[in-house]
């Protein structure tokens, strides 16, 4: 929005020069840019597509200038598109960037530790429940060990005892008692 153009006497060639929007309106460096409507590219003397394969602003404003509204498949970077996700994307210098490889991984460990979170927050005021999701779990972890381990054997079906009570232990360890506090008479002394 804030560019300074001056069109040159060659075919296509402006100046251009980007601007500030602050109280004090200041232009940056002036670069040579050049457009061509057939083929509808538009490169600029400061070099920032060459380097980092990105359009600059003076040469985005030039493809404005010539009544261009949609860029080409050139300028636009795989790693920008929805085809990215599935196909190979290459960097600036053509090798392969690999999608994340521990992207699943991830997600099913965000998926089990919602459902491990809901679960634990309902148990946790319930003795009884959270005895229950105590023992259930202790068995779960052997089985995952032996599956990571490869020792995987033909377990039984998981059998959760529905009518255990907490150790009495346990009952008497979660009573709260009250705080004694000490009250302090002390003043303050004013100077």
């Amino acid at each position: 929005m804030a560019t300074y153009t001056t069109t040159l006497e060659g075919k296509n060639e402006y100046l251009v020069a980007i601007g500030s929007l602050d109280e004090n309106f200041t232009l940056e460096k002036e670069y040579k840019v050049t457009g061509d409507p057939s083929d509808q590219t538009s490169t600029c003397s400061c070099g920032q597509f060459n380097r980092i394969r990105i359009l600059c602003g003076h040469a985005l404003k030039v493809l404005d200038l010539i009544n261009i509204k949609s860029l080409l498949a050139q300028y636009i970077l795989k790693r920008w598109t929805r085809e990215a996700h599935s196909g190979t994307v290459q960097d600036n210098q053509g090798r392969n960037i690999i999608e994340n490889p521990k992207l699943d991984d991830m997600l099913r460990y965000k998926n089990m530790t919602r459902k491990f979170l809901n679960l634990a927050h309902r148990a946790a005021s319930h003795p009884r429940c959270t005895l229950l999701v105590n023992n259930t779990l202790d068995m779960l972890s052997k089985q995952v060990e032996e599956e990571i381990n490869g020792f995987s054997r033909a377990v039984d079906p998981i059998i959760v005892p529905t009518n255990v009570a907490p150790p009495i232990d346990l009952v008497s360890t979660t009573s709260l008692k009250k705080k004694e506090v000490e009250t302090k008479t002390s003043k303050r002394k004013r100077n």
